[in-house]
């Protein structure tokens, strides 16, 4: 479980208060600008805490030492590099926690790149890859280490309608042996996927909890100035369009 205590960030986050629940894929929203990323990286450690208090499993994270962050989590921020000249398995194979005998880790290796079709491009030099391979490799990367939380900053943004359909299956397939927290643009997608979500504003939490309890009409008006059509039985969010008073105040 995460809590997160009066978390502020200069320009970024102003009090966040709230609970990520164990097992749960969970989406944070919001429009550009939101704080989805500062919060992302908060809870990942990378940015250090200096107004609340950040709880992994009762826990403080300003408490955990490197190696037990590392054990506890994995981050997949946007649009991560790889400077170096390696093939598609030796990325993927950067996220085993420890060494392993050749023939484990090739297991490993093979076994997580059949998951997110990637078996074809083992040998492929990553730089060759597309965008959306190269994503579906980070994430392969981030998923082999088997951390109990995963943390992902928009993971389907740069894939095709298929791929991001198949990804966000995947994240749901690993709850609630882990808990998955991603920052998330695509309405339709969260609604049908997340079981939780926490919507942004201005730094500020507009709403949280059960996803169609987050994002509904009002809300949707409030965070993104857009109107929408909500379907709960079939868990679609269509006929998207732009607030006629959001355009007036613009």
């Amino acid at each position: 479980m995460i809590k997160i205590e009066n978390l502020s960030f200069p320009y970024a986050l102003q009090d966040i208060t709230c609970t990520f629940a164990q097992g749960k894929l969970i989406g944070i929203m919001g429009a550009n600008g939101a704080g989805k990323s500062t919060l992302l990286k908060a809870i990942a450690g990378i940015l250090t805490t200096k107004c609340g208090q950040i709880w992994l499993n009762h826990r403080k994270l300003s408490d955990l030492s490197p190696h037990e962050k590392s054990q506890q989590l994995a981050y997949l921020a946007q649009n991560t590099q790889i400077h170096w000249d390696l093939s598609t398995y030796d990325v993927i194979a950067l996220g085993l926690l420890q060494p392993h005998s050749h023939n484990k880790a090739l297991q490993k290796v093979r076994s997580m790149a059949e998951k997110f079709a990637l078996a074809s491009l083992l040998d492929k030099p990553f730089k060759q890859l597309s965008g959306g391979e190269k994503a579906r490799v980070q994430l392969a990367r981030c998923c082999i280490k088997e951390a109990p939380l995963l943390l992902a900053d928009e993971p389907i943004a740069p894939l095709d309608p298929y791929y991001q359909i198949d990804i966000m299956q995947q994240l749901k397939a690993l709850t609630p042996d882990r808990t998955c927290v991603i920052a998330i643009h695509h309405l339709s997608l969260a609604y049908r996927f997340c079981d939780e979500v926490i919507l942004l504003g201005n730094g500020k939490i507009i709403a949280s909890g059960a996803t169609q309890s987050v994002l509904t009409e009002d809300n949707l008006a409030t965070a993104f100035g857009i109107r929408a059509q909500i379907d709960p039985l079939r868990r679609e969010i269509f006929a998207v369009e732009k607030s006629a008073n959001q355009c007036a105040a613009k």
